[in-house]
């Protein structure tokens, strides 16, 4: 049986102790704290199933130009499952309607080849980080933050 998945922009910060879990099953360092000073509005968002959250990301939006996303971890028993791929895509619609050109991030070791399947490439300024160009007929499923 299929997933049945949905995409949760979250009202306040992940807590400490939700994003320590999240990075001990990826087997990622706990202790690493988080950039103090972000370029743009920082907002946290999730997947959810069952209303049981199975994944996050960190979204640091600096529009129209980039978003940078980080913390970006599906728990280890939904992956290989098409739950990152699903979730990227969303993370580009949910930035698109933001007006935002282009998502940005750092891969983790390994990750390359997964961003890669989904159109990230170098960045020829920055090498160690991957870029994707936001689909301007992309469309637009979410509403900009602010509005009802």
């Amino acid at each position: 049986m299929p997933l049945v998945l949905q995409f949760v922009p979250l009202k306040t910060a992940l807590p400490l102790k939700a994003l320590r879990a999240y990075r001990q099953d990826a087997n990622w360092p706990t202790d690493t704290k988080l950039p103090s000073n972000p370029i743009g509005k920082i907002v946290w968002v999730s997947v959810e199933t069952n209303r049981k959250q199975i994944a996050i990301a960190r979204l640091e939006l600096a529009p129209p130009e980039f978003c940078m996303v980080s913390e970006l971890i599906v728990n280890s028993k939904y992956r290989s499952q098409g739950v990152g791929r699903w979730f990227v895509q969303r993370i580009e619609q949910y930035c698109h309607s933001l007006g935002i050109r282009r998502l940005v991030l750092r891969p983790t070791n390994g990750s390359e080849k997964f961003y890669a399947s989904l159109s990230f490439q170098k960045d020829p300024f920055v090498p160690e980080m991957l870029k994707k160009e936001i689909n301007p007929m992309l469309p637009k499923m979410f509403m900009p933050i602010g509005n009802t």
